[in-house]
């Protein structure tokens, strides 16, 4: 799909994970963080990270004029680059990854998704079942609003979910796997989390969270 943008409208944001390769087929974009600033223009393109690797983007990405860009998913993309040489597909992955290997893949562990997990699973009423095929009763706006996303990039965080085979969006519905394997990873990341605490390491900021959703649902 193609969308237009106004200058300087957001197209990613730096630390958030994005489905797509993005070219330019008009105007400039332009890409700030780590200290650089630099634009890119007409057949250039950008996001391989979030669209090969699930990885979170390195730049703010505006919109330096009235651009309009191409929007590919990573079968798309992969289509896009089927035309160049096959040693030029390998090295654009390898300095992709080399550039991010500060950065963690998306995986179930991930806060991001660990936080949707969260807000979907009060609503989950089936215990059984390892794969996202029961509906949830819930909608993309409230799902949203308690995890404080944007529908748009709750959609794109959905997009990677469904890999996992704990949430899914499908046909307009959210669908998640049975309580009993969500209520399993919650168990996994909250000891990970705390040991992490106990041996001096980072990132307990969404253990009071979970425990809240564990008291709210028996686990």
């Amino acid at each position: 799909m193609e969308k237009e943008f106004l200058p300087g409208e957001t197209v990613v944001l730096a630390g958030k994970i994005s489905p797509y390769l993005f070219l330019i087929k008009r105007g400039s974009v332009k890409l700030e963080g780590n200290g650089e600033s630099f634009f890119l223009s007409d057949g250039d393109f950008f996001g391989e990270e979030g669209c090969f690797l699930g990885k979170p983007a390195l730049f703010n990405a505006t919109a330096g004029e009235e651009t309009q860009l191409q929007f590919m998913d990573r079968t798309e993309a992969e289509e896009f680059f089927a035309g160049n040489a096959k040693a030029a597909f390998s090295l654009f992955i390898k300095n992709s990854a080399r550039a991010n290997e500060q950065k963690e893949p998306f995986n179930a562990m991930s806060p991001e998704h660990v936080k949707l997990v969260a807000g979907v699973l009060p609503y989950v009423v089936e215990k059984n079942g390892a794969d996202p095929v029961h509906e949830v009763d819930l909608d993309l706006e409230t799902l949203a609003a308690q995890i404080e996303l944007s529908t748009e990039a709750l959609l794109d965080l959905l997009n990677f979910s469904k890999i996992l085979g704990y949430v899914a969006f499908d046909d307009g519905k959210i669908l998640a796997c049975g309580k009993d394997k969500l209520a399993a990873l919650f168990k996994k990341y909250n000891r990970e989390k705390i040991f992490a605490g106990a041996a001096g390491g980072k990132g307990l900021g969404a253990v009071s969270f979970l425990n809240v959703v564990n008291n709210r649902n028996n686990i």
